[in-house]
């Protein structure tokens, strides 16, 4: 009976052909050993949501977690020790193309989509956030290096319909990754 068993499996995972855009959103995330722990590694061009299981020896279930890994970024696991860890699934973060959809406030998908922050180069090469909403906002920046490395990420409070000059400390390219409402 195990024999069958084995023999379905390969054959399941033989015949498995996943559709293109899958197979495309799969291959741009990747999970990186860094030195004691991990990263993602997302080479999208698009927000991924990437759940990872962790399995470690002597614990009998593994932990699993999700992260929203914005485009063209690394993202640095908390796990440290020795384990395991696979990516489980990538699927598109909401409001990206080919995400899920909102049945039931199918309006709440376009309000989630509405970006009030934006990264706009200022007169002398520097850069700025421009909150163009009228709430506070909190937005996370983060800055490179020359050869494309991270030097590392800031957050910023905006006020509303204002402009908070981001300034460079050294490096040669500055990515805006999220705002959120600031909190009360």
């Amino acid at each position: 009976m195990r024999i069958f068993a084995a023999i379905f499996v390969v054959l399941a995972a033989l015949t498995y052909n996943p559709q293109p855009s899958q197979a495309a959103a799969n291959s741009c995330v990747r999970l990186v050993p860094n030195g004691g722990s991990e990263t993602i590694i997302n080479a999208c061009g698009a927000c991924r949501v990437v759940n990872i299981r962790r399995k470690r020896h002597g614990i009998a279930l593994p932990i699993t977690r999700s992260f929203n890994v914005q485009p063209k970024t690394t993202f640095p696991l908390s796990f440290k020790g020795p384990g395991r860890s696979r990516i489980t699934s990538v699927v598109p973060c909401e409001g990206e193309a080919g995400s899920a959809k909102n049945l039931v406030k199918p309006q709440a998908r376009e309000i989630a989509q509405k970006q009030c922050v934006t990264l706009k180069q200022i007169k002398g090469g520097g850069v700025a956030l421009v909150n163009a909403c009228g709430q506070c906002r909190a937005a996370a920046v983060e800055r490179y290096n020359p050869q494309g490395r991270s030097l590392g990420r800031e957050a910023f409070k905006i006020g509303s319909q204002s402009v908070k000059t981001i300034p460079a400390r050294g490096a040669a390219k500055v990515a805006f990754l999220a705002d959120i409402p600031c909190g009360s």
